[in-house]
């Protein structure tokens, strides 16, 4: 089995996904290391505070459909809301 990720390593992995892109990550590719820093969390493989710092560095999305599969479909997240920071 594969040690924890770092937050280094999921920079230089955001940063590697940026480049590919021309500089910045599209907002689908964001969805997507959205939800695997959210499986992160979820299985305790990073931290609130790492999940917190990492999602920041993602593009904004509003409506985001990571937050209804992590939270429920039936709650309301803030606009910007990350999964690290819940308000709970």
């Amino acid at each position: 089995m594969a040690e924890r990720p770092t937050v280094a390593e999921m920079r230089d992995r955001f940063t590697q996904c940026a480049q590919h892109y021309g500089s910045t990550i599209p907002r689908d590719a964001g969805l997507v290391w959205d939800r695997y820093i959210a499986a992160l969390l979820e299985w305790g493989l990073i931290s609130p505070a790492d999940h917190s710092e990492l999602s920041d560095l993602l593009p904004k999305v509003t409506d985001n459909p990571v937050l209804g599969v992590f939270l429920g479909w039936d709650q309301d997240a803030a606009p910007g809301t990350s999964l690290g920071s819940t308000g709970e």
